[in-house]
């Protein structure tokens, strides 16, 4: 959102800041700008608080303040829903999680890049203590309206050092190259040694590539296990990108057992007839091979042999043109 000159007016002369509260001073504004001024305020973080009569921000509100006005611009939290650029977990997906986790009444609970807390919210609802870290200051902002977390930090996740331990970190990070990896290998740091992680994570984990083998190493040495998610679990959010839950302990346990990589899962409406019997699949890629070997053995035969001013003696002979005249009759369709 491209900020009009009477928005920057009113954020320029018709603010009084006070930490991280916001006062908009002045005669009433007009409905229509306040509502534009107010949704570019809820962009980096600032709530609307009777009980304070100011915007309320998680951070100091100059500082949240202050890209805005340098840059003219900013990404409203409608704009960010409707740019993909944020999937919110879906509560089946976050069901699972909290399933998989075991979360009891008391424990504490950390989920890092918390966007707007569809997970924070079903942890603290099973009875954890829930801490969140979110970049994004209209997030946050949402955040601190719901009142679930205990403490919130406003920061990019992978700049903050682990100080508290967690009995668990719940999290769904970012995808983009490779982001989920160094996420969750960041949030173990986070755990009290019989803690436990569990995450979203990109497909592209499960697959053997140089980019991945630390990881999967570091998965395996835990005893983790990995789940797939139903194909389309996150098209509500806006994604059809294919996805795995990871459970990775703190502590590898005594008991755990070989993780086990899943593959890609059959459609659940695909017949199986539809696949065929393998053993025949495999005598029809045989045939196939040595077709392709016959056909190939006999074109290198063909390159080998000497340039002949004939066919074979099955075909019909055709005579090359051995003068310019004959080269002209044979180009106009003349010769015999």
């Amino acid at each position: 959102m491209k900020l009009t000159d009477d928005i920057l007016t009113v954020l320029r002369e018709r603010t009084a800041i006070d930490g991280t509260h916001l006062v908009l001073t002045g005669p009433r504004m007009d409905p229509k700008l306040y509502q534009r001024v107010n949704e570019v305020l809820e962009a980096v973080g600032g709530r609307w608080t009777t009980g304070e009569q100011a915007h309320v921000f998680p951070v100091n509100a100059a500082d949240a303040l202050a890209p805005v006005l340098e840059s003219g611009q900013a990404v409203t939290l409608r704009e960010k829903r409707q740019s993909a650029q944020y999937f919110p977990t879906p509560s089946a997906v976050v069901q699972r999680l909290v399933d998989l986790a075991g979360i009891e009444p008391g424990m504490e609970v950390l989920e890092p890049s918390a966007g707007s807390g569809a997970i924070a919210s079903a942890a603290a609802a099973a009875g954890a203590v829930v801490d969140c870290i979110e970049r994004d200051p209209g997030y946050a902002g949402t955040l601190a309206d719901a009142g679930i977390a205990r403490t919130l930090t406003v920061a990019d996740f992978l700049t903050v050092p682990a100080q508290r331990p967690y009995d668990r970190v719940l999290m769904n990070p970012p995808f983009t190259k490779g982001a989920d990896m160094q996420h969750v290998e960041h949030a173990l740091r986070f755990l009290k040694p019989d803690g436990l992680l569990v995450s979203v994570m990109s497909w592209t984990v499960t697959t053997e590539t140089r980019a991945t083998a630390k990881f999967r190493a570091l998965v395996e040495a835990r005893g983790g296990t990995v789940k797939s998610i139903a194909a389309g679990a996150f098209r509500e959010s806006g994604t059809d990108v294919p996805t795995v839950i990871v459970t990775i302990p703190a502590t590898r346990p005594a008991d755990a057992k070989p993780t086990a990589w899943p593959a890609r899962e059959t459609p659940a409406n695909a017949d199986p007839e539809d696949f065929g019997d393998p053993a025949t699949i495999a005598r029809e890629i045989a045939d196939n091979l040595r077709e392709a070997t016959r056909i190939m053995d006999e074109l290198a035969r063909d390159l080998a042999l000497p340039i002949s001013r004939a066919t074979p003696a099955t075909a019909d002979v055709i005579h090359l043109p051995d003068t310019p005249q004959e080269q002209l009759a044979f180009d106009l369709g003349e010769a015999s």
